[in-house]
């Protein structure tokens, strides 16, 4: 069971707490232990009938979902005793499954950064002249970035990048056809 006081953190990294006190900033807050206690108490805790509390499973900060896992850990070895035990709280952020094909288009075909922002936004659907708009460049520059992306993946057509990427284990654009 946890108390209020036991939610106190020992340690946090900046996303983790971006994520506890979003939609604020953390440059906006100033935030003490016990408000940061509380964050914690409201957004990762579950209260059952009985009156006991557990930590949630999965997370919502905004347009981001995250795994909650804990870990009971001793910081004393001389002690065993579960009272005594600190719980590590760990934040793991989900990838969306556009987010996957995107890394793995810049992974699996050495993209460069504004090649893989066009194939982001080809991701998400966007037409040429709508990533043109989006990257403020003109529609032929969006053409040419989609032909080098083209190449590099072995591909001829704009639905032959986005099936290149589904498909599983696909070939590398180097592998004979």
């Amino acid at each position: 069971m946890l108390s209020p006081g036991s939610l106190s953190p020992v340690a946090y990294n900046r996303e983790a707490l971006e994520a506890l006190v979003f939609p604020q900033g953390v440059d906006e807050l100033e935030l003490g232990p016990s408000q940061l206690a509380r964050s914690i108490g409201e957004r990762l805790t579950l209260s059952s009938s009985t009156g006991s509390r557990t930590f949630v499973s999965k997370f919502t900060s905004g347009n981001r979902t995250y795994t909650c896992r804990t870990i009971k850990v001793s910081l004393d070895e001389s002690t065993g005793s579960a009272e005594n035990k600190t719980t590590l709280v760990l934040l793991e952020r989900s990838a969306s499954p556009s987010g996957l094909l995107e890394r793995r288009a810049a992974e699996d075909f050495a993209l460069t950064r504004r090649e893989q922002q066009i194939v982001k936004l080809l991701i998400h659907g966007m037409t040429t002249k709508e990533m043109a708009q989006a990257l403020n460049l003109s529609p032929n520059t969006v053409k040419s970035f989609l032909r080098l992306v083209m190449t590099k993946m072995g591909v001829t057509t704009r639905s032959g990048i986005v099936g290149k990427l589904l498909r599983p284990n696909s070939p590398s654009h180097s592998d004979p056809a």
